[in-house]
């Protein structure tokens, strides 16, 4: 979990954020919160780097560099839209329970992972897993009634019989797909024109 200034702020440098820097008699650099960049220069490696990824604290506070790094190198090696990688990298951190403001940079170098058709299988597989086991979960309410999405993820969470999951992002990375089954088996009651919920199918 990232330290925060006084509990809230996540960065120890900003322009901005003018609370943290009216102590009388300390300068710029000397406040709670500096102005002051910290500058790091690193040597590239060509023939091993494969991407740069510039993030906000809502991603770090939920996923570690190792992490990150791991989930978005298998997103890559399932799909080369680059949009589509950073808005599953959000949603994971998302489920993964983060509450800050949430940005992603990635920029892809010429050594970045390329779509394998084996990873792309693999994938589909495992969504299709996920599918089966939330229509067998709902096929076959409790004595409570059928399970809410939570009750769903946390009998996922413990099937041994799983395929692998997305390294770094774990079953919240594919939250998406269980939720999409789960509303579409049991759908929310929408309203009609006079505000009566319509019958559920369900």
């Amino acid at each position: 979990m990232i330290q925060r200034v006084n509990g809230s702020l996540a960065v120890s440098r900003a322009l901005g954020d003018y609370d943290y820097k009216c102590v009388d008699g300390k300068g710029p650099t000397e406040q709670l919160v500096s102005p002051e960049p910290e500058v790091f220069v690193m040597v590239r490696a060509p023939e091993q780097d494969q991407f740069v990824i510039l993030a906000c604290d809502g991603i770090w506070d939920v996923m570690s560099n190792e992490d990150l790094c791991e989930f978005v190198k298998s997103r890559l090696e399932v799909c080369d839209d680059l949009e589509k990688v950073c808005n599953e990298v959000v949603d994971t951190c998302l489920h993964k329970g983060s509450r800050d403001n949430m940005s992603i940079v990635l920029v892809c170098l010429p050594n970045a992972p390329k779509v394998l058709e084996e990873a792309v299988k693999k994938d589909a597989e495992l969504n299709k897993y996920l599918e089966t086991r939330v229509e067998e979960m709902l096929s076959r309410p409790g004595d409570e009634g059928l399970p809410d999405i939570v009750t769903v993820m946390r009998n996922l969470s413990a099937d041994g019989g799983m395929p692998p999951l997305p390294p770094g992002g774990g079953l919240a990375s594919k939250r998406s797909v269980i939720e999409a089954v789960y509303n579409r088996l049991i759908p929310y009651k929408e309203e009609d024109g006079s505000g009566a919920d319509m019958e559920c199918p369900w």
